[in-house]
């Protein structure tokens, strides 16, 4: 992710440097066990096996502690020019520990992260060629979405429909037929640039939701509930929207969406003002959703980690965009 590569350098060096501070200790010739709402990133490195708790990233993001055998992803989309804290992923491997990737800083267990490196590389690789990773470099030129051919996976794919809610409590617009667009944006016969694929990506809207979605304020994810949910609330500033993934062995089990109340969305078929694209900026967020993660800033694509103002072209899936829902379905 281009632009967020020095965001996830110094992220990288943090982890590296931040202090043990957790609580918890582990009873003599016992595997160390780490518990509380504070576990950092570097009492991770112990290789201590983690039941519950919260663990909290040097940036102040907050993962609670998924299932052994879970791994949660925090995917957020910023506004153009704003600071990106970086692609987050959470595994709970079990007696290995917890395995954390920052972008594509890797810390925590390093028993846990030796094994999910291992994982996600084999899962992508059955996943489909590997002809479409991403590979683009900056250019002075216009970006061309129909001329860029880039995509990266996420390591996680869902094996069945997608069943969704949709909580509207404090939406800034009425925004559920937008963001069921950004769904429907990648199932199905799709035709973009000139290309036809048929996805068997697939979801269902089943109404409305009293729940909210799993994600955090501080653009962390939450206790899983075994529904996904669209919703709305605060987030940081410059963040537009962060899609937490739950997934188990590369199958995805849960997917929630939180939008942000702190920016203007517009709905209507043309967009006007300093008004974010909500149907554009979920078309991006569902990409997540089934499996996909960013592209280069510079791709032009559905999948570039940043957004502008009015940028309805983000309805629309790219030729990278387009090849890598089809490598994924």
């Amino acid at each position: 992710m281009s632009l967020v590569t020095a965001g996830a350098v110094a992220i990288g060096v943090a982890l590296a440097a931040v202090t043990v501070s957790s609580g918890g200790g582990a009873a003599v010739g016992a595997t160390p066990s780490c518990r509380g709402d504070h576990i950092t990133v570097a009492s991770l490195a112990s290789g201590c096996a983690v039941s519950s708790g919260t663990v909290v990233l040097p940036d102040g993001r907050r993962f609670t502690v998924p299932p052994v055998g879970t791994t949660v992803q925090a995917l957020p989309v910023a506004a153009s020019g704003a600071g990106d804290p970086g692609d987050v992923s959470l595994t709970n491997t079990g007696r290995a520990g917890l395995a954390v990737r920052v972008d594509d800083h890797w810390s925590g267990s390093p028993a846990a992260v030796r094994q999910e490196r291992a994982a996600v590389q084999h899962r992508n690789a059955a996943l489909g060629s590997t002809s479409g990773a991403a590979t683009t470099t900056a250019t002075t030129s216009a970006p061309s979405s129909c001329s860029n051919k880039t995509y990266t996976r996420l390591g996680v794919r869902w094996a069945s429909r997608v069943d969704w809610r949709y909580n509207a409590t404090g939406q800034k617009v009425a925004g559920v037929t937008a963001i069921r667009a950004g769904a429907d944006a990648w199932t199905g016969a799709l035709s973009s640039c000139g290309k036809k694929v048929a996805s068997t990506a697939s979801d269902r809207y089943l109404g409305t939701a009293t729940e909210a979605p799993g994600v955090t304020a501080a653009g962390g994810c939450g206790s899983s509930s075994g529904t996904s949910v669209a919703g709305w609330g605060s987030l940081r500033s410059g963040t537009l929207a962060v899609t937490c993934v739950w997934s188990r062995s590369g199958v995805a089990v849960e997917v929630d969406e939180r939008y942000s109340t702190a920016v203007a969305w517009s709905v209507s078929t043309t967009c006007t003002g300093t008004r974010f694209d909500l149907r554009g900026v979920a078309t991006h967020e569902w990409g997540h959703g089934f499996g996909l993660g960013h592209t280069a800033q510079s791709s032009g694509l559905v999948m570039k980690p940043a957004s502008t103002t009015c940028e309805t072209g983000q309805r629309t899936l790219g030729l990278g965009d387009l090849m890598g829902i089809d490598a994924l379905y």
